[in-house]
């Protein structure tokens, strides 16, 4: 090992904590680049990233078996701790023929559920004792450390047994009231259809995954949510509708009538959040709400997506919580100002109406 570039990359990763970034990207001929407040920020007193440079990257933080997935697959993502308060979220790939790496900084500690700044709603969705909730929003929207909060919020108030499987595992659990068990994928399991395949013979309570990448995972998902367990499960789409449509899309149209029955008897709720600058510096995090009421589960049934923001902005006396109500809210407190808000808004004329209101 390079003394020199191990010195580097420490000293690089710690400097990703100290000015609390988001991202760091390492890419050959470029110097070492921090993503700050969603502002990309070259690191112009560091070399250039180079070859041997990547080399050494590598070797320090995969372990035997890693180099070999990555030598065979040509990507990886994992999670690396460098010390007990800094643990990142790793992407290491090739391009050009050479090695890059994206790193995504984890926070060091779970934020509790209160905590989170999101509405309180989300806290009733997290008591429930089965069905499927969904935390969706696009990359980077914070439905890791949502799903996260959630599982903590469990762990500490209830007794269950509690299944996550991850890729990579991000946050750590300690147990408390709950036990927790933490599946990787490509460390602990083959694959995350492996690792569900036995769920509904097992003794579990809740299960978290981190994606829904396939129409068989999503499939064992609304089995296991239909068997009366709890499911906790991230998608990668920036709204409600999208998020539902991304679901019933995965699977043949003559599979989708009993998909959306499912789905309108086991779904509990939606979280569709994001991030949005804040005042001030920073972002701050915001959501949609959508909960499964009998009005809810009729339009998922009968395939009428369409109706159900319309839905979610006329019952606030049921939890939900629209987009523009949470903007709105925002910039009325100085959170945010008027220009990310109708940047982020479904729709402008409604937002600027709750704002006179």
């Amino acid at each position: 090992m390079d003394t020199k570039a191990k010195l580097q990359i420490d000293r690089i990763l710690n400097m990703v904590a100290e000015k609390q970034a988001s991202d760091l990207h390492l890419s050959v001929g470029s110097v070492p680049t921090l993503r700050i407040h969603n502002q990309l920020l070259p690191l112009e007193q560091e070399e250039s990233v180079t070859k041997e440079f990547m080399d050494s990257f590598v070797e320090t933080i995969l372990d035997s078996d890693q180099k070999k997935i990555l030598t065979e697959k040509k990507e990886l993502v994992i999670a690396y701790q460098l010390n007990r308060q800094i643990r990142f979220r790793i992407n290491i790939f090739f391009q050009k023929g050479v090695l890059a790496a994206y790193l995504r900084l984890i926070g060091s500690a779970i934020i509790p559920l209160p905590k989170l700044g999101l509405p309180i709603s989300l806290e009733q969705i997290a008591e429930k004792n089965k069905g499927l909730i969904i935390i969706s929003g696009s990359f980077g929207s914070g439905k890791t450390t949502t799903s996260a909060s959630i599982i903590d919020h469990i762990n500490h108030t209830r007794s269950s047994y509690i299944l996550t499987i991850e890729k990579p595992i991000e946050y750590i659990f300690s147990n408390h009231k709950s036990i927790i068990e933490q599946r990787e994928v490509g460390r602990d399991a083959i694959s995350f259809e492996q690792a569900l395949s036995s769920i509904t013979q097992e003794d579990v309570d809740i299960l978290y995954i981190s994606e829904l990448s396939s129409k068989k995972i999503i499939n064992s998902v609304i089995n296991i949510a239909t068997s009366g367990r709890l499911v906790i499960a991230n998608v990668e789409a920036d709204t409600t509708v999208k998020t539902l449509e991304f679901i019933i899309d995965s699977f043949p149209s003559n599979e989708q009538q009993r998909v959306r029955a499912q789905l309108s008897t086991n779904l509990a709720g939606i979280v569709c959040q994001r991030l949005v600058p804040r005042v001030g510096g920073g972002q701050v995090a915001i959501a949609e709400i959508m909960t499964a009421t009998p009005p809810i589960q009729s339009i998922i049934k009968e395939g009428s997506l369409y109706q159900i923001s319309n839905v979610i902005q006329t019952s606030r006396e049921e939890g939900m919580v629209s987009l523009d109500w949470s903007l709105a809210e925002l910039v009325k407190t100085n959170e945010i100002n008027l220009e990310s808000a109708l940047d982020n808004a479904s729709d402008q004329q409604q937002l600027r109406y709750m704002l006179r209101a």
